[in-house]
């Protein structure tokens, strides 16, 4: 069977779908060495994949993302056929509506139909407009969670369920405990930051609700000498409205914004925190839920869409919309000693059945269903 990859989202900083991409590929080079497998990819990512395995074949095209999506429409299906693909797979939701051979979409979550308002107009209008219909040309739909699979169920109805796996995301076996390497690896020292650590890890954007969690940390007057508030990552669209709560919080020194956290730190920082903090309105798996839960950080995390799947009994779970509740979460693990072991014990159980291996197993048995083997 010969398999297409579009990989072009895995170019850029490891987030999101590009950390979902490069994660499933490595593993499906580790468990299928029958299959062919062409992959499309950024020049630059060529090195990246050009190591895999002799069954795996880059082959590096426009990644510019105007072009890149109309490249997705146009010249994609026909290279398809050319090249005589059983199965593609379009790993970020779109596939080419021009159905040239078998196809494998994943849907990661439907915030362009339940939060609108979070993404820019042209975004939302594009993805509206094509998931439903990629969705409803689709041989095999995986959905990242049973949360995403109500959620697609519900808004594009109840005819395509059956056509839907829940493939769940994985860990990299380098997010485990290690608090002593964390303690000396300089990333206080890097980073400036003080005391005992509450970290946030993602996208700087609206949806991921940190107006809340900064007013909710400002209520936490007794511990503001003994903690720092760190909101790892890139500056996303909206990310002004982050930076105004903090100025007008009165705990500015305290909030410490480090930016990306390039790939080789990021355990370390999950170590070095205290608690992990994830207040998102919506999240369609919430992979740093698990990254952090890995390491054996206390996670506190929104009571809403995929979260609880994922964290269990493991994390507290607090309403994303009620700054009181993510308050006093915070504060309970903070001063309860048992508490936090009691949750580090408890993250470390939860996260070790996810695994990038059991991903890759799982997407490729999609694959063989799709293409009717």
């Amino acid at each position: 069977m010969r398999i297409a990859i579009n990989a072009l989202a895995s170019r850029g900083t490891l987030s999101g779908a590009a950390r979902y991409i490069r994660s499933l590929v490595t593993s499906l080079a580790k468990v299928d060495a029958k299959n062919e497998y062409v992959l499309y990819v950024s020049q630059d990512d060529v090195p990246l994949f050009a190591r895999l395995g002799p069954n795996f074949q880059p082959v590096p095209t426009v990644a510019i993302r105007p072009l890149r999506l109309l490249w997705e429409q146009t010249e994609l299906p026909w290279d398809l056929k050319r090249r005589r693909v059983d199965v593609f797979h379009g790993p970020t939701f779109i596939a080419p509506l021009v159905k040239t051979c078998r196809q494998v979409v994943t849907i990661h979550d439907m915030t362009f139909f339940l939060l609108p308002q979070c993404h820019l107009f042209t975004k939302r209008h594009y993805f509206q407009r094509l998931i439903p219909r990629c969705v409803g040309r689709a041989n095999q739909v995986i959905a990242v969670s049973e949360s995403t699979k109500r959620d697609i169920v519900r808004i594009l109805g109840s005819q395509c369920s059956k056509k839907i796996k829940v493939i769940y995301h994985g860990k990299d076996e380098r997010f485990r405990p290690d608090r002593a390497g964390a303690a000396s690896c300089g990333l206080r020292t890097k980073y400036g930051l003080l005391g005992r650590v509450i970290l946030f890890v993602g996208l700087i954007e609206p949806r991921k609700n940190l107006e809340r969690l900064i007013r909710a940390y400002a209520k936490l007057k007794s511990l503001h000498q003994d903690s720092c508030l760190v909101l790892a990552g890139s500056q996303g669209w909206g990310y002004e409205a982050v930076l105004r709560a903090v100025s007008e919080s009165g705990v500015k020194d305290r909030v410490f914004f480090p930016g990306f956290i390039p790939d080789r730190e990021l355990p370390s920082l999950y170590n070095l925190a205290d608690v992990f903090v994830y207040p998102s309105l919506y999240e369609g798996f919430g992979l740093p839920v698990l990254e952090a839960m890995s390491c054996g950080t206390p996670v506190v995390a929104s009571r809403v869409s995929s979260m609880p799947e994922i964290a269990g009994d493991a994390a507290l779970l607090v309403d994303p919309h009620d700054v009181d509740s993510i308050a006093q979460a915070l504060e309970r693990v903070l001063v309860d000693r048992t508490l936090r072991e009691r949750m580090a014990e408890g993250g470390i159980r939860r996260s070790q059945p996810f695994t990038w291996e059991r991903t890759a197993r799982e997407t490729l048995a999609a694959y063989e269903e799709a293409a009717g083997k």
